[in-house]
């Protein structure tokens, strides 16, 4: 009998074990396909439960850092992946995540140091591993070793030529060494892997710049700012290469924006750190303050699209689908070049039923990241989970150029969706839908002209200015554009050019009584030359 009992209380205690080691991997599955959806609180309570089941088990540790790392909360991830580390020293992707962790806090000083210390542990267990080698050479390259971060940058390209920031960093590291022509090909590597990297293009156009190619740089910094209309550096670059040709009025136009937008920095900052307390917020399972937090983030910068994108997997979360796709809309609208929202997008438009459309956002998503894993994953796990009906699992959709408006990758798509947007008084959203078009056919004057009068709807007269000055060096027999870009710079302020563009006007149309009154208006504001 006591045989029996002791027989029993061990097959108990074995089957509690495995009742614990299934518990575990359960809650591990599920809080980290949450976090991959947005459900921040679920993950966040699965991933601590399971950490808790099973506290020496790294992976618990590791997807716990890779949730909190999402949600800004930079100081807890750090200690997630450094206890995943204690418990398994050779876990290469807890090595390289928390390098990405130490110069990830834009409010506190990077520690390149330490995060190149950990790239060299992640290599030293995974040679091959493409990112941490990218991640090495970038630190390197900001710590002065430029010839050592070549070397590590171009095997980093060896092996994933696919991998665009690997381009990147590599150019950035060749122009340091004077190396221009050779960067020159990396910056254009990078802007072709990323289908819309502005920041390579940016760097491209200033490169081009340095080689004297003023034609070359001024077609590339163009292109940045229509790709990221708020980069200040692009902005500044352009003027450059502008007052270098003497075009003196669309260089002065092209340093008012950048100016403009170096003083919307503080703000821009600002909104990126009440994004990540917003995240914060709903992984506590406080979605209330979370959305009034992304909304106050957003109504401080409302062009800034990183609160939209969280706002929306919040608003997901909470099974509110319609609000959660206008916010991820804005988003895409926001970071054309960026994948998960076009991702994200996919999986509401699934859960509203919508396979055909769903099926639009996941191919953009493919598209936008190829050499992501994970988000190839994650679209392979929809795939055959049933979430898209048989018809559109067998079709060749993800390969496939979606075909209409954000998602599209052609002109006139562009143009009818940035229509239907202005016609909803959606301008920032149509404004993105613009650029995009004119990054694909940047002759089209019809584009150019909508964009400049969704600008005068913002009033942002400093963008429309800008784009009226474009208008006119491919039309310049257009009076109309001439007079409305006169009455822009009258309202700015720059009557002497004001005046100027109302002369050229009547040149063309001598008799017109409405601009030759305008001439005398803007003569009458000019003050006299002493």
């Amino acid at each position: 009998m006591r045989t029996y009992l002791l027989a029993s209380l061990l097959l108990l205690r074995v089957a509690a074990a495995f009742a614990g080691v299934d518990e575990f991997a359960s809650r591990l599955r599920a809080g980290t396909e949450e976090a991959q959806q947005g459900q921040y609180a679920a993950a966040m309570a699965d991933l601590q439960a399971a950490v808790i089941l099973e506290p020496d088990n790294s992976q618990g540790w590791y997807q716990l850092g890779l949730l909190l790392g999402q949600t800004g909360d930079f100081r807890g991830a750090e200690l997630a992946f450094r206890h995943s580390l204690q418990l398994k020293p050779d876990f290469s992707p807890a090595h390289y995540n928390l390098a990405l962790t130490l110069i990830a806090n834009p409010q506190s000083k990077l520690d390149w140091p330490a995060a190149i210390a950990e790239c060299r542990e992640a290599l030293r267990y995974q040679p091959d591993y493409a990112e941490a080698r990218n991640l090495l050479g970038a630190g390197l390259t900001s710590e002065g070793e430029i010839d050592a971060a070549i070397i590590e940058l171009q095997h980093a390209v060896h092996l994933n030529p696919a991998l665009p920031e690997a381009h990147f960093n590599l150019a950035i590291a060749l122009a340091k060494n004077d190396r221009l022509e050779e960067a020159a090909q990396e910056y254009q590597a990078a802007a072709a892997a990323k289908g819309g990297y502005p920041e390579a293009t940016t760097s491209l156009g200033k490169l081009y710049f340095r080689l004297g190619k003023m034609q070359d740089a001024e077609k590339e910094l163009e292109k940045a700012v229509r790709l990221n209309p708020d980069l200040a550096d692009a902005h500044h670059a352009l003027a450059g290469v502008l007052q270098s040709q003497d075009k003196r009025e669309e260089a002065a136009v092209e340093v008012n924006v950048a100016t403009d937008l170096s003083q919307r920095t503080i703000d821009a900052i600002e909104s990126a750190r009440l994004s990540n307390v917003g995240l914060q917020l709903a992984s506590k399972g406080d979605f209330a303050g979370a959305d009034a937090t992304l909304r106050q983030a957003i109504a401080l910068k409302p062009d800034y699209g990183i609160p939209h994108y969280n706002l929306g997997l919040i608003l997901a979360d909470q099974k509110n689908f319609s609000a959660a796709l206008q916010e991820l809309i804005k988003a895409i609208s926001l970071l054309p070049g960026q994948a998960k929202p076009w991702l994200q997008t996919g999986r509401v438009l699934l859960a509203q039923g919508d396979s055909s459309r769903a099926l639009d956002a996941l191919a953009w998503a493919a598209r936008l990241s190829p050499s992501d894993a994970a988000t190839s994953a994650q679209i392979t796990s929809l795939q055959s989970s049933g979430s898209l009906p048989p018809a559109v699992k067998k079709s060749s959709g993800l390969s496939a150029a979606p075909a209409l408006g954000a998602s599209s990758d052609t002109s006139q798509g562009h143009l009818v969706f940035a229509d239907q947007l202005i016609h909803s008084d959606d301008y920032m959203g149509a404004i993105g839908e613009l650029l995009r078009a004119l990054v694909l056919q940047p002759a089209d004057l019809v584009a150019r002209r909508q964009l400049a009068n969704a600008y005068e709807k913002l009033d942002d007269q400093d963008h429309a200015i800008l784009e009226y000055y474009k208008i006119l060096g491919a039309a310049p027999d257009d009076v109309n554009t001439r007079a409305i870009l006169g009455k822009a710079l009258l309202a700015r302020g720059h009557t002497k050019e004001a005046a100027e563009q109302f002369r050229i006007a009547l040149k063309y149309t001598p008799d017109s009584k409405a601009i030759q009154g305008l001439l005398e208006q803007a003569v009458r504001a000019t003050p006299p030359v002493h």
